[in-house]
């Protein structure tokens, strides 16, 4: 038998979507069982992205409500996942059979039916889930809809989430929350949204921007911030009115990673944006007061002339932020090879200070060396470090005296320089030449040797005067 249940029309819709989303509900009284289909299509490729199935004993799924949001069909899934027992068998049938049984020319001809004949595209899926059951009657009930690839995403992210423990998420944004463990697992638990998000739109007769603020709004702590600053028309070429926020955040942050004429404006502006009273910015988030945030940015760029700054102000729960923003992956705290020892110490980019009078061969370099390097300021993050260092003095970058770690000559002729600047901070630097660089200021060395030196003729004076001492007490005695 078969069912239509209230099928939209999609067709006048579908040049503004990408996804096709097939929800159905299955039930089958020869097998007693009922279940629910989710699948999702990708209609600019002919191929299926996305395969649920569950099914139960009985007919409890038979009358589920199809005639919802794609994002509320997939929530009814998980809840019926986690109120019965599944027959694990049907299901992975169902999946397996529309996954690789399906080729694409019949996905193609299904799209087709969708679009223009909906009553023949019902009749295919019908078949798909005979075929896949190996059962001759079967009762479908099925809706089309279309999603966006944001919204897909949203249903992804959802997924994940759901398949982490609570000790893995927790592991996951406790560093949100300064690795305290205990707020981090509250927070979760009761779904807080605590991660504000400001969007800052700048504009000026010179340049554009695009800038985004992270903070933690129990911890009241700066998380991440990120600037896009560059000509008028770039930015405005670059950005899409159908970008979700995420989608928006990603191309301001690889923007940060690109060198523009507008650099230096960038990384001062980051700069500022960091020293934001952060107590007033989260009453503003809290309270939606995007006018006032606005005028906070504004405040703070306020040397840039006829500056204007306006604000979007969003909240989201930590685990949401982490799946969906993932800023941690623009950061350059990633893994590097120090010769054979390997490190998740964050990383900066140097240059050597060079001496070629007095200094010394990178060739000869060992390590517990102490030579002098620049941080690399021309990407935000490496401003961002020289500027907590204090190394940005009368807007110059100055040396900062660092530990040699390790010296690689690797297979293209290179030295590979790695630095310990502080416990937490290494610093790499490339150099093709063998070339002499700056070490431990020469006069430090020699003030060392006069001061060792003159210890040791004052202890050799005593020393002798204690022996002359003791042989006269001898003869006297």
């Amino acid at each position: 038998m078969l069912y239509i249940l209230n099928i939209k029309e999609v067709s006048n819709s579908m040049p503004d979507k990408t996804l096709i989303v097939i929800k159905s509900n299955i039930h089958c009284m020869k097998l007693n069982t009922s279940g629910l289909l989710f699948i999702v299509i990708d209609k600019e490729n002919d191929w299926i992205i996305e395969v649920d199935a569950i099914f139960i004993s009985g007919d409890f799924l038979k009358n589920a409500k199809i005639n919802i949001p794609p994002v509320d069909f997939f929530e009814a899934i998980t809840v019926a996942r986690e109120q019965y027992m599944i027959i694990k068998e049907f299901s992975d049938s169902v999946k397996s059979y529309i996954l690789h049984k399906i080729d694409q020319m019949n996905i193609r001809a299904l799209i087709n039916n969708i679009n223009n004949n909906q009553i023949a595209a019902i009749n295919d899926i019908q078949r798909i889930v005979k075929s896949a059951l190996n059962i001759d009657i079967v009762d479908v009930y099925s809706e089309f809809d279309t999603i966006t690839n944001a919204q897909y995403n949203e249903i992804v992210v959802k997924q994940k989430i759901e398949s982490l423990t609570l000790a893995k998420q927790v592991e996951l944004v406790a560093g949100y929350y300064g690795n305290d463990k205990k707020i981090t697992e509250e927070s979760i638990k009761k779904n807080r949204q605590d991660i504000g998000i400001a969007v800052v739109y700048i504009t000026s007769k010179q340049f554009s921007g695009i800038c985004f603020c992270f903070v933690n709004c129990i911890t009241k702590k700066m998380l991440y911030c990120y600037s896009w600053i560059d000509e008028n028309n770039r930015i405005q070429k670059e950005l899409n009115a159908k970008d979700t926020l995420y989608n928006l955040f990603q191309k301001v942050a690889k923007a940060t990673q690109m060198i523009n004429k507008l650099t230096l404006v960038q990384h001062e502006i980051q700069s500022k944006l960091w020293g934001i009273d952060i107590d007033l910015l989260i009453n503003a988030i809290q309270h939606e007061a995007s006018g006032i945030a606005g005028q906070l940015f504004h405040d703070v760029l306020q040397q840039y002339p006829e500056i204007k700054a306006r604000a979007e102000l969003h909240t989201i729960d930590a685990i949401r932020f982490h799946m969906l923003f993932n800023p941690p992956q623009f950061d350059n705290n990633q893994e590097e090879q120090f010769g054979d020892i390997k490190t998740d110490k964050k990383m900066v980019a140097v240059d050597l200070v060079l001496s070629p009078t007095s200094g010394k061969k990178v060739s000869q370099l060992q390590r517990g060396d102490y030579i002098y390097v620049l941080i690399d300021t021309s990407t935000p993050y490496g401003y961002d470090v020289a500027k907590a260092l204090n190394l940005i003095l009368d807007n110059k970058n100055t040396p900062i005296e660092a530990e040699v770690y390790s010296v690689i000559y690797n297979s293209k002729k290179e030295f590979n320089i790695f630095v310990k600047i502080s416990d937490s901070l290494y610093g790499k630097a490339l150099e093709e030449h063998d070339l002499k660089v700056k070490t431990r200021l020469v006069a430090d060395d020699e003030s060392v040797n006069e001061v060792l030196s003159r210890t040791s003729l004052f202890i050799g004076i005593i020393a002798g005067i204690v022996v002359i001492a003791v042989i006269a007490f001898l003869i006297l005695s």
